[in-house]
């Protein structure tokens, strides 16, 4: 159902987990030395050989046996990829799995001795926290420097990057950064050093991508970006959505689906302007009864209950046995005051649909009692 209200969690709770956690925060913090060594087995060297016989470096961080994550710009040119830890090489790799807009790869391989890192949550930093990264710049393997988080920002994609003060350069990218507990909290991705930006992948769009089948893309083949922006959608990864979505209409811009697909991920996202411009493609395509009834969410959620209850009465036109397209016209009616227009909604939605008759009679109750108002003003 459309419509509902969240019970407002007491303040005083809030405060009281808030102090608890932070209290925990600080007990298990651990000086960077103790940091250092607790990552120096999860931390590599990822070398890139291309055709032409370049080498390109970068570092890695390993995420389970056998599983190693970087840059997709580290290797994305690669005909062959190494992994080198110290003494240590690894010639049998290779790629696993990789999205291209995120600037994510994935490397397997056989290697069992490499020790897999502690996962931290990136949703839970704050800005002026301390953080280290561990990598390899320039060659130098597995060189820790230190900072803070500086802020959260957005790439061209408009996914979401962590800005920091650790320095990294050239090789670094495909590094650890963590929290001070030792935690991989991100992925170190790029950097201006004469501006001191930073930039690192949050861990949990890293993470996301374990256990996801059809990420590989590629510029040359927008398909699957329809593939990818339809599985975020099933998983309420809607902003992931609305960008594959995107990408995928840069190249095929007549398919009323992706349209579709698009608007439902803004509609969930509350971008109800962006959502109703989308649904309004579809529907000068072809008249379908869902896009109706989403861009009558749209305008509703915008109180324009004119317009969303336009649009509610043709998805009814087209699916008149549709209990949730009366059940939220029955409530633009009632905004508009169109008192036993609503209750004949609520009353079809009821018949037919039961389980509402709990939850709408009260609500008939009041529409007639406010059309009983009006009758004797």
């Amino acid at each position: 159902m459309f419509i509902r209200f969240l019970n407002i969690i007491p303040l005083f709770f809030i405060l009281v987990c808030v102090r608890v956690l932070s209290q925990q925060v600080t007990t298990n913090e651990l000086t960077p030395d103790i940091i250092y060594e607790k990552v120096d087995n999860s931390v590599v060297v990822i070398i890139a050989y291309d055709n032409l016989g370049n080498v390109f470096q970068g570092s890695g961080v390993v995420i389970k046996d056998g599983l190693i994550v970087t840059n997709y710009h580290v290797c994305k040119d690669a005909n062959r990829i190494e992994v080198k830890h110290y003494t240590k090489e690894i010639k049998s790799v290779s790629v696993y799995k990789y999205d291209e807009l995120k600037d994510i790869m994935f490397l397997k391989t056989d290697d069992r001795t490499l020790t897999p890192i502690n996962q931290g949550n990136s949703s839970s930093l704050k800005a002026g926290q301390r953080i280290y990264a561990v990598g390899s710049p320039e060659g130098y393997e597995n060189s820790i420097s230190e900072g803070i988080v500086s802020g959260f920002r957005t790439d061209a994609n408009n996914f979401k990057l962590i800005q920091m003060t650790c320095p990294i350069t050239d090789g670094s990218s495909g590094g650890a950064v963590l929290n001070s507990r030792g935690e991989l909290i991100g992925l170190s991705v790029s950097g201006q050093h004469e501006g001191a930006l930073y930039f690192a992948i949050p861990v949990n769009d890293v993470i996301a991508m374990i256990g996801t089948d059809n990420l590989y893309t590629d510029n040359s083949d927008a398909v699957n970006y329809y593939e990818i922006g339809t599985q975020a959608n099933e998983n309420k990864n809607y902003k992931d959505a609305e960008v594959y979505f995107s990408k995928y209409l840069e190249k095929f811009a007549g398919d009323a689906s992706a349209y579709y697909n698009r608007g439902y991920a803004r509609f969930k996202l509350k971008e109800y302007k962006k959502a109703i411009s989308d649904f309004s493609a579809v529907l000068e395509k072809s008249e379908t009864s869902e896009s109706f009834f989403y861009r009558g969410n749209c305008y509703y959620s915008l109180k324009d209950y004119k317009n969303a209850l336009t649009d509610y009465t043709k998805a009814i036109q087209q699916e008149p046995d549709n209990y949730d397209i009366y059940y939220n016209r029955g409530y633009a009616n009632f905004r508009l005051k169109n008192y036993d227009e609503a209750i004949a909604d609520w009353q079809k939605a009821i018949e037919l649909n039961p389980e509402y008759e709990s939850e709408l009679n009260g609500k008939i109750k009041i529409a007639r009692d406010e059309a009983n108002s009006n009758i004797t003003r």
